[in-house]
């Protein structure tokens, strides 16, 4: 159960980390550097990263300002704001939508062989339906100019533009096999965003402008405790136990074939106007 928590914030999170890129920008086509860690150590975790020798911003290096200046310069240099940085707030049980009372069948045959025989299709993969929870995160926006501040606020005002009554947008989530990708409710707790930006700072510092604001992903946990359940294609009704092989073989053996398109048979293509007469059907 561990194991499938830990997987299910991964999910999640990585899904939050490409709606982050997509949506904010140092300059165009240049995503503001994201970190999953608390606000206040953004900066130095930030830095960190950067110095790394395999880090994740090297894409920060081609970005240039409108008279082609790099914004960033390699290491030693040290690393810039603005910096976005992701805290984990909490999980909430979403009885509302939660479907783990049923079960999913079938979800697929557990064979992916090309030569399927008949007696694999005698299986079937089966699951309990995902439980729904919603995954709660604290996202800050630090930078170092009240310009990029309301850079950052105009594209976040933007992009909550499908509102419905709140602030919200979707998230793609990429679930495992056998469970397929699904879009999922991101919406915006309170009203809107907050500015934690100090009022007044002593002149021997520097005034770092902050934006923070709590989103929830409303997403799911996939049972991936998969069974392989017999397949129930027919019911053999017989005086004689067990059933004679001779009466199996006549269950699967096809003995004739009714094309209920040609003929008054089909009682649900009668009862409409307009239908043609039996045997004036295309074959």
């Amino acid at each position: 159960m561990a194991d499938q928590y830990v997987s299910a914030m991964r999910w999640h999170e990585l899904a939050l980390q490409r709606w982050l890129y997509s949506r904010f920008f140092v300059s165009d086509g240049y995503p503001i550097p994201v970190v999953f860690t608390a606000p206040m150590d953004a900066f130095s975790y930030f830095e960190q990263l950067w110095k790394s020798e395999n880090s994740p911003f090297q894409y920060l290096l081609d970005a240039k300002d409108d008279k082609g200046t790099p914004l960033y310069l390699p290491h030693p240099a040290p690393a810039r704001y603005p910096v976005i940085s992701v805290h984990r707030k909490g999980w909430k049980y979403r009885a509302t939508q939660n479907y783990s009372i049923h079960q999913y069948r079938h979800i697929n045959w557990p064979t992916y062989a090309d030569n399927v025989v008949q007696g694999d299709l005698g299986r079937v993969t089966v699951s309990q339906r995902p439980m729904a929870w919603d995954f709660i995160y604290q996202i800050d926006h630090q930078c170092l100019y009240p310009g990029d501040q309301a850079l950052f606020l105009q594209a976040a005002m933007s992009t909550f533009w499908r509102t419905g009554g709140g602030l919200q947008d979707w998230l793609r989530i990429a679930y495992p096999a056998p469970f397929l990708p699904k879009r999922v409710r991101l919406y915006v707790q309170g009203d809107g965003f907050d500015s934690l930006t100090p009022e007044e700072t002593p002149s021997d510092r520097v005034t770092i402008y902050r934006t923070s604001f709590n989103v929830v992903i409303e997403g799911y946990l996939p049972n991936l405790r998969l069974e392989e359940l017999p397949a129930l294609w027919k019911f053999a009704l017989n005086t004689s136990i067990p059933a004679t092989p001779s009466t199996l073989e006549t269950l699967f053996t096809q003995t004739t074939t009714v094309d209920l398109r040609t003929d008054a048979n089909n009682q649900v293509m009668a009862s409409r106007d307009n239908v043609p007469a039996p045997g004036t059907a295309a074959v």
